[in-house]
Parts: C-alpha cells; structure tokens; sequence
C-alpha cells in the first residue's frame, strides 16, 4: 500500500494559499529549502498551533539547521518536553 502523503507530494502543479495557515505553510517549506515537502507542512499547519510550528522554526534557525530534517528535529525536541517541571 503506498503511503497516502508521497502520493500527494508528487503531485504537480502551482500551489495557491487559500488559507494564512497554507501560506505559514508554504512560507515555511520556502524557508527550509522543501518546497518539494509542501503537502506535509500543510498537513502539520492543520494538526499542530502555529506558535508551535514557528517555535521550533526559530530554533531550527538559532542552530543554523535549515532544512526539514532541521525542522522536524526541533519540532520533536519541542513537542516532547515535559509541560510541568
């Protein structure tokens, strides 16, 4: 069975944001050099608060990783730090 989200990601054609979460979105792939990743960052967007995302953009930026591996990293980090000390 082939995975739902590479089908989509091959996909051709120009994107237009519909959405300020889509244009986050496609603003973000730009940044990290993953325009070819767009649909998974829009899926992310969908799933996930904006201040969320763009945390862990800006320390993916602070540790000069930018790319989505980079993102996905601090994303991860973020996502799995305890809410209570």
């Amino acid at each position: 069975m082939t995975n739902i989200l590479s089908t989509v990601e091959k996909q051709t054609g120009r994107f237009i944001p519909g959405k300020p979460r889509e244009f986050l979105a496609l603003q973000l792939a730009k940044r990290l050099s993953d325009t070819d990743s767009l649909r998974s960052y829009l899926v992310l967007f969908e799933h996930h608060p904006e201040d969320l995302l763009l945390q862990a953009y800006r320390r993916c930026h602070a540790e000069e990783k930018l790319t989505g591996e980079g993102f996905l990293e601090a994303l991860r980090e973020i996502t799995s730090q305890p809410l209570w000390p």
